[in-house]
């Protein structure tokens, strides 16, 4: 019989120095994908004290301050504690990024990826400014060690064709960073799902947060099943 192979534990942190690009709508995607996938695994939301994550997915995500060294711990002595196959995603408050990256070098996080103690993604998020393509062309000497995404995130409403055609992109890619996309969502559904304070498959299952039966738009919900089978085949790509 073969032997299986070992499913290191995944740390995934959702960033961008840049505020209002869609970080947290990332985040909670990457969550649906681990759950539909039955993967293991849990969340840290430092937006502290209250955060978006934790408001829709608050069974799995806990709330932290990751400048503070006790919520350090929490993230990385769960990392290292981990099962097989567990993903623990970060979801990282904007203003935060270049500091952050900075602590984890300091704590040899980055060479404990490099020697196979388990994998490190960074799902870098783009908005349409020349501050978020310089974000890329400032960090990416920093990220040997760890998968280095750069999120398209058009849902937010960035336009994506000065990145298409910098630079810094060409080289992103040459030196073996992964691109994906995020599609746009209709702003009504994209709404409806954050009155509604519901994971997007509970919304589309017509629930509440507690399971409950409820009347949510049909044609809304349709709209956020097209979405997130379109999403879902972009992070697919990660090979999480």
């Amino acid at each position: 019989m073969a032997k299986q192979p070992v499913i290191k534990p995944t740390l995934v942190i959702v960033a961008a120095q840049k505020g209002g690009v869609g970080k947290t709508t990332t985040a909670r995607l990457l969550l649906h994908w681990l759950s539909e996938s039955k993967r293991q695994h849990a969340a840290f939301d430092t937006e502290h004290p209250v955060g978006s994550l934790a408001r829709f997915y608050p069974k799995v995500t806990e709330v932290v301050d990751i400048t503070k060294v006790a919520d350090q711990a929490r993230i990385f002595d769960t990392l290292a504690a981990a099962r097989e196959g567990t993903v623990l995603a970060v979801d990282l408050k904007a203003g935060l990024f270049f500091d952050v990256l900075s602590m984890m070098e300091d704590l040899y996080i980055f060479r404990d990826a490099r020697e196979g103690n388990y994998r490190l993604v960074f799902l870098h998020v783009l908005g349409s400014s020349v501050e978020s393509i310089n974000e890329i062309e400032e960090t990416m000497e920093r990220f040997r060690g760890a998968v280095h995404v750069a999120v398209r995130n058009v849902a937010s409403g960035a336009n994506m064709s000065r990145w298409d055609q910098s630079r810094t992109r060409e080289r992103f890619l040459a030196e073996g960073g992964v691109e994906i996309d995020i599609p746009s969502l209709d702003p009504l559904a994209y709404q409806a799902v954050d009155d509604a304070s519901a994971t997007f498959r509970d919304f589309v299952d017509n629930k509440d947060p507690n399971g409950e039966d409820q009347q949510h738009s049909y044609t809304l919900r349709a709209y956020v099943r097209r979405w997130l089978l379109i999403s879902m085949t972009q992070l697919d790509r990660l090979g999480l």
